[in-house]
């Protein structure tokens, strides 16, 4: 008889925090099997490298989204990067849910129903429309992400592809000097382009948006 994995025997009791992402004018892509094998090999390597934060694997599901199920939130901006640095220079729009499931736990994110999830498709619902790069629906006050969202997506708006891949690959915690040998530029270059975006600002805030994060996740009935 198969043992009954520990989440599994937790079942709707359980909280979790449901991720669909979706790309940003996919329409506009020209080669779309090229992204496509892009977006695939992000998810593969969120997959690998986040597994022991996973839920749920990620997965592609229609057309350009994807969806995954995260058992706790600190992992969310490195693993989120990841998936951005692999598809650059499109950008993605992230929709985050926090709650439980109505159905059990499966291996992949597919075929699970259940608050998490209608929160996450409100958020990136909300994402759309406000055009921003990610949303969080909490089922309480979602004001203190609401305030990160507006401020981080305006800023990243105003950021050249050039400065977004090389925030993105400083937010997974490569090295300048890794980031320079991989982009073929001088770690001068590298340190100009965080300058110019405020990169630690942008991280102290996202440290504390994260904070904020597990703090609604952990007293989230």
């Amino acid at each position: 008889m198969k043992e009954m994995n520990v989440e599994e025997s937790r079942g709707s009791r359980a909280k979790y925090l449901a991720i669909i992402g979706d790309v940003v004018r996919s329409r506009d892509i020209q080669d779309r099997n090229e992204f496509q094998q892009r977006l695939r090999g992000g998810i593969s390597k969120v997959n690998q490298e986040f597994s022991s934060s996973i839920a749920s694997r990620f997965v592609l599901t229609i057309g350009d989204e994807f969806q995954g199920l995260l058992k706790s939130p600190e992992v969310i901006p490195q693993l989120l990067a990841v998936i951005r640095s692999e598809i650059h220079p499109i950008e993605q729009r992230i929709g985050i849910g926090i709650g439980n499931l109505d159905t059990k736990l499966e291996p992949v994110a597919i075929g699970m129903d259940g608050p998490c999830f209608h929160r996450a498709r409100d958020a990136i619902e909300r994402a759309k429309s406000f055009e921003t790069s990610i949303e969080v629906e909490s089922g309480k006050s979602n004001e203190p992400f609401r305030i990160y969202s507006l401020l981080y997506s305006n800023l990243r708006r105003g950021w050249t592809p050039r400065q977004r891949q090389v925030f993105d690959l400083s937010m997974i915690g490569m090295a300048g000097n890794v980031i320079a040998q991989q982009l073929r530029i001088t770690p001068s270059a590298i340190s100009q382009h965080l300058s110019a975006v405020g990169a630690d600002v942008v991280f102290n805030a996202t440290r504390i948006w994260v904070d904020v994060l597990v703090d609604i996740f952990n007293s989230t009935e």
